[in-house]
């Protein structure tokens, strides 16, 4: 009997690590461990985890018992050895070729690999108290994980999550240093699932149908044929999504590859009483309201039964080690091919040479999934390496390679580079990726027990069908190159009816420089996404458009019409119609020739791309129920098309596909609809359960409600929570900038009613900088968020800063109305919101400019009962005065800058300058309206106002002041006429300057 040894690993790709030497996998989670750890421990041990909560890897000795069934039931002998850290395994199968290929799929059907889901869980839902220092599982949660980990046969972990909060990010201005943290229906833990095969798929599953109950929907199975379950979803499960948004509900799939690797659960001994729905292949589970989900039900019996009567099917033939290396590395794609084509694929047990049946209601979905799949095994290559003899005599027999040492070597080899190398007579067989299988030919080559013999080396790649003439040329003029070029031989040979092979062989290192100069030659292909509305305009009169672009960049296009998009069903992606081909060495120029015929695409319409938006899975149900007219009205707006998730993926990923330039709005709209929440916590109050039930908190939260559009929920029992309480504030995205102004309006009711604040959740002066609103800081809106809440009297914003002087310098320049500065016998409100303290002295605080500032000379004061009047109080009006009127043209014509404009509305210094009069002249200072004290009159003239912030303006409009030692005749009045001119000039100015 000839020995047939083959050496594998297994899982051959790197999957998350569950070894006790890399028991760290959740480091990144356990931020919080202080407050989960006593969680985590009890339901750990619950489920027989190890000490740190996580699941614990394939052991050795549950690999060493499935080792022993093996060469006891198929009587082969099995070596095993730890691959990759610890996370695989590699074994050497050795005996008769039949039950070695019966060893091996067995193997790879029932090795112990462990698979992992995680789902998060918001941890109101299934935590006692979850903001205590100890929150433990709910029972009812509890016993329900006991039953689906015991019906699934999965491992079920409840672990704090990487992020105790959202990952949505608060508003602008927003942070948890201000007291804001995350609501507590957002602050999550999550459900790690662990198991073999199928397990965490069915658990997964049924932990969703779970807290969906939980949270008050209805629920109910529906059992429907596996083949039906993609046609009746439709291409991309568009079908399925409509009705979940017809009817508001959820509907959960089951894994379209179940029972293919890992334990028959239904067959199983550990569970012979499993119920039916509980593992079946064929039940969907539906939850929501309860006429929504008999609704539902109804709607996917009735497709069932028209699908039917429309299922096509078609066989097709896989080389067996590529059937079972898709089974095993390639189950995501596969599912992506049955999910983009509404179809089915059947494959035979793991290890079979049977065919592969693919299921379908359109010949073009059936076509298109078996050529992705053709694609997918062309990844998959294959090399043999035959062993002759140096020479060749009848009468001495030749001395063969030693079995043992090849078993040696292969297992060796295997083990370093991840490929199955099979020895077999005088021959290795390699297989795996390309990357493994040139570096195991490359490493047999450089063994000295192999150079001995003369050896041929033969690769074999698989093609489709339709690139046959493209690889091989104009008369086969690339394969002659390179078979002359590298001294190889290279042939095709027909596999099937969608793909070929291509045959390299050679005698020596040589074929390793043929097979890299035939990848060269092996097609790159990119395809995306045109409007047939552009096709005739890139194409060009006779194609001469596209010809000059194809020629500059060696690419060759293909523009597919509606006829042919529908034939072919779409190239890499359902939706795109066009796609360029080039040798694989120019493949850098596909992405060029891309660029170039988009440029001729309008903005709007180029450039389609798919963009994800992370919205939480509690969310998903109401958008797709109740917002679907929102949804349908931005898809038409934005020429963009909104996925949602799979269901049973348990993922908040939404896709959204259209235009390059579209798809952010898109985005942005879809957030807008998407509700945010927020909470703040305050100390626990005896009366405070009184005062959120009093009509005075119910009317000011229907005033928040009514004015700011934000929702304030008062805490629940003080029993839920005895250590703190919380105020939850919900409102829209697009109104996420009302919540300051709301919690800080819930934060004085509270003080009102002496409840008791964290200190550092009561800052008072919160300030959105980069708010547009900060440009309208006169008018107490309440469409319009300020940053604090303005009171009419209040001025109490403490001591003046640079920001605050500059804030009253922006203020100030859009008074309303110039003429309340000189009239009001108090300064306005609006103007200068500083407070008068006892440590604020004006003479040590305010220091006047230099000489050579822009005011003028010392001049009298207006109104001071001078001849200068021009014919009484009227004449000082806007416009009465020729002179006057003068001066305001001649300076508005004048172009003023900004530095200008804020030096001329502080009137302080100008006014002192106009008060400080010479001694001979015999003026002084007026009484003001404002401080009629006494203390500003008197021979010294030269007094500064007794605030920065409110000076002492001078009455225009008044009588004529009566101040004592005021000359009274004509000569005196005439002595100060022409100091009188200067002070209107200046005035004039500084009126032309205010902008009248």
């Amino acid at each position: 009997m000839e020995l047939y040894t083959t050496s594998f690993t297994y899982p051959r790709r790197s999957r998350p690590a569950h070894s006790p030497a890399s028991s760290l996998d959740y480091a990144s989670g356990l931020r919080h461990t202080d407050s989960y750890s006593q969680l985590q421990q009890q339901y750990a041990n619950h489920n027989n985890f190890n000490s740190q909560g996580t699941v614990s890897s394939s052991s050795y000795d549950a690999v060493e018992q499935l080792v022993v069934s093996v060469m006891n039931a198929f009587g082969v002998r099995v070596s095993i050895a730890p691959a990759d850290q610890g996370r695989a395994w590699n074994f050497q199968v050795s005996g008769a070729y039949q039950q070695v290929m019966l060893a091996r799929a067995h193997i790879l059907k029932e090795c112990p690999v462990q698979n992992r889901a995680t789902i998060k869980v918001v941890r109101s839902e299934i935590l006692d108290a979850p903001a205590s220092p100890s929150p433990g599982l709910k029972s009812e949660v509890r016993r329900r994980l006991d039953d689906i980990a015991s019906q699934t046969l999965a491992n079920i972990a409840v672990v704090n999550g990487a992020e105790s909060l959202s990952t949505r990010s608060l508003p602008e201005g927003i942070s948890a240093t201000t007291g804001w943290v995350g609501l507590e229906s957002e602050r999550v833990c999550e459900l790690v699932i662990t198991g073999h095969g199928d397990s965490v798929d069915l658990a997964r599953v049924r932990l969703l149908v779970m807290l969906d109950e939980l949270s008050g929907l209805y629920v109910e199975p529906v059992e429907i044929d596996r083949k039906l379950h993609a046609m009746i979803a439709g291409r991309k499960r568009a079908t399925l999504q409509s009705i979940q948004e017809e009817t508001a509900t959820n509907i959960y799939y089951p894994s379209p590859l179940q029972g293919v690797v890992g334990p028959e659960l239904g067959q199983t001994g550990q569970n012979p009483s499993l119920p039916s729905a509980a593992t079946s292949a064929a039940t969907i589970w539906i939850t929501g309201e309860h006429v929504n989900v008999g609704r539902a039900r109804d709607m996917l019996l009735n497709l069932m039964v028209t699908k039917k009567h429309q299922v096509l099917t078609r066989d097709t033939t896989l080389l067996p080690r590529k059937m079972d290396w898709m089974i095993t590395e390639r189950a995501d794609d596969l599912k992506a091919f049955m999910h983009d084509n509404a179809t089915f694929i059947e494959f035979p047990p793991i290890g079979t040479q049977r065919p592969v049946v693919v299921y379908g209601d359109q010949r073009v979905n059936i076509h298109r999934t078996i050529r992705s799949m053709m694609q997918l095994a062309c990844q998959f290559y294959t090399a043999y390496i035959w062993l002759l003899q140096p020479q060749f005599n009848v009468l001495i027999p030749s001395a063969g390679f030693p079995p043992v040492q090849a078993a040696a070597i292969s297992s060796q080899i295997s083990l370093t580079t991840g490929a199955e190398v099979i020895f077999k007579g005088m021959c290795f067989e390699i297989h795996g990726m390309e990357n493994e299988v040139r570096n195991t030919v490359s490493i047999l080559l450089d063994r000295e027990i192999v150079q001995q013999f003369n050896h041929e080396i033969r690769f074999q790649i698989e093609l489709a069908n339709e690139h046959r003439e493209f690889i091989s040329g104009k008369k086969n003029g690339k394969i002659n190159k390179i078979m002359q070029t590298t001294n190889v031989k290279i042939k095709f040979e027909t596999l099937n009816e969608h793909n070929f092979l291509i045959d390299i062989s050679g005698n020596d290192v040589a074929v390793l420089q043929g097979l890299t100069l035939l990848q060269e030659e092996l097609p790159a292909e990119i395809s995306f996404h045109v409007p047939e509305s552009y096709h005739k305009r890139i194409i060009g009169v006779g194609g001469r458009s596209i010809q000059r672009i194809m020629k500059k960049y060696g690419v060759y296009v293909k523009f597919s019409n509606a006829e042919e998009f529908a034939a072919m069903g779409g190239y890499i992606d359902n939706e795109d119609n066009v796609i360029a081909r080039t040798p694989a060495k120019n493949a850098m120029n596909l992405e060029n020739l891309k660029q170039s015929v988009m440029e001729l695409v309008n903005p709007k319409d180029k450039d389609y791309m798919n963009d994800t938006v992370a919205i939480p899975r509690k969310y998903h149900r109401t958008l797709l129920g109740e917002k679907h007219i929102f949804i349908h009205d931005i898809e038409a707006k934005t020429n963009s098309t909104v996925r949602f998730p799979d269901k049973e993926r348990a993922s908040d990923m939404i896709t959204i596909f259209g235009p390059e330039s579209q798809i952010h709005i898109a985005a942005t709209m879809l957030l807008d609809h998407v509700p945010f929440e927020a909470a703040v916590a305050v100390p626990p109050h005896p009366e405070l359960t009184r005062i959120c039930a009093s009509s005075d908190f119910t009317a000011f939260v229907e005033r928040i409600k009514e004015e700011y559009q934000v929702i304030i929920s008062p805490p629940g029992s003080p029993s839920d929570s005895p250590s703190e309480c919380w105020f939850r504030f919900r409102c829209q995205r697009s109104n996420s900038d009302h919540l300051s102004t709301t919690r800080e309006l819930l934060d004085q009711f509270l003080v009102n009613h002496n409840v008791h604040l964290y200190p550092s959740v009561t800052p008072r002066t919160h300030q959105r900088t980069d708010s547009f609103t900060d440009a309208f800081p006169h008018f107490d809106s309440k469409v319009l968020s300020t940053a604090r809440t303005r009171h009419q009297n209040s001025a109490d914003l403490g001591r003046p800063s640079e920001a605050m002087i500059d804030r009253r310098l922006r203020m100030a320049s859009s008074s309303p109305d110039v003429k309340a500065l000189f009239n009001n016998p108090a300064p306005p409100t609006y103007i200068y919101h500083l407070e008068e303290e006892d440590d604020f002295e004006p003479s040590s605080n305010y220091v006047p400019g230099p000489s050579n500032e822009i005011w003028g000379a010392p001049m009298a004061p207006i109104g001071s009962g001078l001849p200068n009047r021009r014919g009484g109080e009227d004449a000082l009006k806007r416009g009465s005065d020729s002179l006057l009127e003068a001066k305001l043209k001649d300076n508005l014509a004048k172009p003023r800058s900004l530095t200008n404009r804020a030096q001329s509305l502080d009137l302080t210094y100008s006014l002192t300058r106009i008060n400080e009069v010479p001694r001979h002249s015999g003026l002084s200072r007026p009484d003001s309206p404002d401080t009629a004290t006494g203390t500003g009159t008197g021979t010294n003239g030269s007094s500064s106002p007794i605030s920065a912030t409110a000076p002492s303006f001078p009455s225009v409009y008044g009588p004529p002041a009566r101040t004592a030692g005021m000359p009274s005749s004509a000569h005196a009045s005439r002595a100060g006429f022409a100091m009188d001119q200067d002070a209107m000039d200046e005035v004039s100015r500084v009126i032309s300057n205010l902008g009248l």
